[in-house]
């Protein structure tokens, strides 16, 4: 019983940067993220003594922030505060290929945000974090086949909505 903290810290310390850096494009918003990654991180170690030894930790906590996040999106949402932004200000203001290019990012950026959350999830999982199918399943809450369903689907969204622009 005494060892449960420890091993919880070492787990929240392995995988916070990771999974805040998800939850950043998630949600994105920095201050957003932060407060859903130490919000996942409570909720994570309130459960912590019911985690099964043989659990996938990490998709564990995937599957905590995700929800967190959904909880955000829905509570953002709700409150009419603003809708989920890429931090375009972040993008140089003069990126290689110029003007067009940074519009580009902005064209990437609006579609990715007008994605379904589990799509959007699904593809920031498995394209920014690395997750296989398996880890992203259980993270969603779905099979892997759903899992792979979404990025598939998020991923043609995203092509014909820039394929859109390009006409």
């Amino acid at each position: 019983m005494p060892q449960a903290p420890v091993s919880f810290d070492r787990l929240a310390e392995q995988h916070r940067p990771e999974i805040l850096a998800y939850l950043a494009r998630l949600l994105g918003d920095a201050q957003d993220a932060e407060d859903a990654c130490q919000e996942a991180l409570l909720r994570a170690y309130r459960a912590f003594e019911r985690l099964r030894p043989d659990t996938n930790a990490r998709a564990w906590l995937y599957k905590i922030a995700t929800n967190t996040a959904f909880n955000a999106l829905k509570r953002r949402k709700r409150e009419k505060a603003r809708s989920v932004d890429m931090d375009l200000d972040a993008l140089p203001t003069d990126p290689p290929g110029g003007w067009s290019r940074r519009e580009d990012l902005r064209a990437i950026a609006r579609a990715v945000e007008n994605l379904p959350p589990k799509q959007r999830a699904a593809l920031m999982q498995r394209q920014f974090q690395g997750l296989s199918y398996a880890e992203i399943a259980l993270a969603l809450g779905c099979s892997e086949e759903a899992a792979r369903a979404n990025v598939y689907q998020a991923v043609k969204k995203l092509r014909e909505a820039l394929a859109d622009r390009e006409e």
